[in-house]
Formats: C-alpha cells, sequence, structure tokens
C-alpha cells in the first residue's frame, strides 16, 4: 500500500477537534499496511460523544476511487470509543491509504481526533491527524506545504481528499523563489488520494532541498495535507497547508458599482478581497458591477465566476456581473469568487455581497 506518512493538515487552516457545526467530519488521511524502508503504518480513531443522549454515526472510508465501504457506529450519552488499525478493523482493508468522513446529525456533539503511527521493533513513532469541519472550508482556496530541509534525510508526501468536485493547480516551487512547474489536475468528490514521494508522483520531477508544493483550488473544495518522514526511523513530521497569498501579476483594485469608470469598493492592500462588503438589493430588477483589475503588463485580464450560485452571471469578459438575488435571501450575506487570469497566472479574487 505505500500507507506511509498520513500526517495532515487542511487548507482551510481549520482543524477542529470539537466541531462547531453539523454535517461531516472529514480526517483527510488513514491507512493499514506496509510502507518504505520496513516501516509499517495503523490509524486510530477516537470519538467521543458529549450529548446527553445517544448519537448515531455513519463512518465512510474514501480511497481514490471514492467512498469504499462505511460502517455504522451508536455512541452512548456522554461515552467515548476508541478504533486502533480502524482501516483494517471497522473498513476490512489489509493494505490501504483514504480519508475518514464522520457523518451525524449533530456534528458539534462530537469530539474526534486520530492518530497516524508507524509500529517498528523499536516502538511506535505517529502524529496526530485532527478531523476538519467540512462546512468551514472555503472555496477557492490557496495552500502551501513546506517540504523537508534535506531529502535525503527525508521522503515528503502530498495528499488530498476532495469535498466537491475540485480543480486544483499544483504548483512547484524551488528554494530560490523559481517556479519549477505547474500541473492542474481534477478530483471527483469524495476522493481522496496520496502522492508518496510528492514532487516526483505529482509534477515528474526531481525532489530538492526546501521545496514547497502550492495547491490552489480553482474550483471547489477540499483538503490537503503533507508528511515528511525520517527514512532511517520512520519518524513521521507534521507538515500543515498554510492559507497563503502570494504576489501575481494580476492587481485587484476592488469593484466598480455603477460601472462608471470608478471603484466605489476598493482593494486597498490588494489581498484578493474588498475590503466592505457591496450591499445588493433584492429586487425584480437585478443589480450590475465590474470587477477591476489589471496587470503591470497592461495584458487584459479574464475572469470567471467559481461555484457562483444561479442568480449571478458574469456578461462579459470585462468582468460585468449581473446579480438577481430572490427576497428569500433578504437580511443574509454571501461572498461572490472570481478566478482572474492573464499571462497563464491564475488568482482568486474575494467580494463578499449583504442583500437588503
Amino acid at each position: 500500500m505505500k500507507v506511509k506518512h498520513l500526517i495532515t493538515a487542511t487548507l482551510a487552516a481549520l482543524v477542529l477537534p470539537l466541531s462547531a457545526s453539523a454535517g461531516s467530519l472529514i480526517i483527510p488521511a488513514a491507512g493499514t499496511g506496509p510502507g518504505a524502508n520496513g516501516s509499517h503504518w495503523k490509524s486510530e480513531v477516537i470519538i467521543a460523544n458529549q450529548s446527553l443522549l445517544p448519537v448515531n454515526l455513519t463512518l465512510v472510508f474514501h480511497d481514490g476511487s471514492g467512498a469504499a465501504g462505511t460502517s455504522a457506529l451508536t455512541l452512548a450519552a456522554r461515552a467515548t470509543v476508541a478504533d486502533d488499525d480502524i482501516v483494517a478493523t471497522r473498513f476490512g482493508r489489509t493494505s490501504a491509504t483514504g480519508a475518514i468522513e464522520i457523518q451525524a446529525a449533530d456534528t458539534s456533539k462530537l469530539a474526534v481526533t486520530s492518530r497516524t503511527y508507524n509500529e517498528s521493533a523499536t516502538g511506535r513513532f505517529g502524529q496526530d491527524i485532527p478531523a476538519v469541519d467540512a462546512s468551514t472550508l472555503d472555496a477557492a482556496s490557496n495552500s502551501v506545504l513546506l517540504g523537508p530541509a534535506s531529502v535525503v534525510e527525508q521522503r515528503f508526501n502530498v495528499g488530498i481528499y476532495a469535498v466537491t468536485d475540485a480543480t486544483v493547480q499544483w504548483t512547484l516551487q524551488r528554494a530560490d523563489g523559481s517556479t519549477a512547474t505547474t500541473v492542474e489536475l481534477k478530483y471527483t468528490a469524495g476522493q481522496q488520494i496520496q502522492y508518496n514521494n510528492g514532487v516526483p508522483a505529482i509534477f515528474s520531477a526531481q525532489s530538492k532541498d526546501l521545496d514547497s508544493v502550492r495547491a490552489l483550488f480553482k474550483s471547489g473544495t477540499g483538503i490537503v495535507y503533507g508528511s515528511a518522514i525520517e527514512n532511517q526511523s520512520g519518524d513521521p513530521s507534521f507538515v500543515r497547508g498554510i492559507a497563503a497569498h502570494p504576489d501575481t501579476l494580476i492587481r485587484f483594485l476592488g469593484v466598480d458599482r455603477h460601472d462608471a469608470g470608478v471603484v466605489d469598493y476598493p482593494d486597498a492592500n490588494h489581498d484578493g478581497v474588498v475590503d466592505q462588503a457591496i450591499d445588493i438589493p433584492t429586487s425584480l430588477f437585478p443589480s450590475f458591477f465590474r470587477v477591476v483589475a489589471d496587470s503591470p503588463t497592461g495584458a487584459k485580464v479574464h475572469f470567471e465566476l467559481i461555484d457562483a450560485a444561479s442568480d449571478v452571471t458574469l456578461i462579459d469578459d470585462n468582468g460585468t456581473v449581473e446579480w438577481a438575488p430572490g427576497s428569500d435571501r433578504k437580511g443574509t450575506s454571501s461572498t461572490l469568487k472570481v478566478r482572474a487570469t492573464v499571462d497563464g497566472d491564475t488568482t482568486i479574487l474575494s467580494i463578499p455581497a449583504n442583500f437588503r
């Protein structure tokens, strides 16, 4: 299997041992079976029910094919249960790597933790892998995984769990700041893939000291994770996905609310997010505004909406947006995600909106 080395991080940087919302909790990596250099990997999951009532859970194992096995569990009031080598004992796999989804009517009553470890003759070496509340993930997130300082001493693995259908632009950046290569890959909802020796596996390139891997979600949501494993001892180290806003060729100026050639809602610090939410009325008539961005080369910036609701449309390639929210959205808010591209460089722009 080469489960090896399943240490996780979230691209949204919201890793919650105690979830704050209902739905699904995702343990992005878990596994069982042999790995490199004589290692042998197992995952332990602990779930505590904080409710005064029993809770019914459904555990789903996800691998490269998507959902690959389910198991039901009823947890008594205030009870705690531990599953050691859970991928083998609960899902019947002898050698596999994947993610574990924990479904419940109210996940806010659950405390969940997991640990993936290498069981060797000299003891266990492992790392906690916290559960992630799937509802906290943002579309079009950007995350960076930092590789080891010495690729001779450590191997570096990269993995992803796609919460929804997703397109990810992976970028390999060297220690000197140069971009080695970029690869765009698509994933289906519920798919988990681990790239052992991630740099060669994803980019067909040689690993180098202090490589970093950038994962830009051009559409959809997901969790990226990484691990650096000592080749001699088999000891894994946590590699967290760090939310980042790298400089690009694209400068987001803001929003021209009245399409009058004036930026009414600026992005003053050019972090890709409008500084103030725009007001969108809920009426019989749609609202129009224009996304304003430029590049130092003067090249045209191309825009696309990402995972947009059916009531919002990009009506031309000049960034003009038509938004016609219904009265049922009055008093709520949303964030419009726009993908901007120029000369092969892509960034994600965010426009928060309040519906009046």
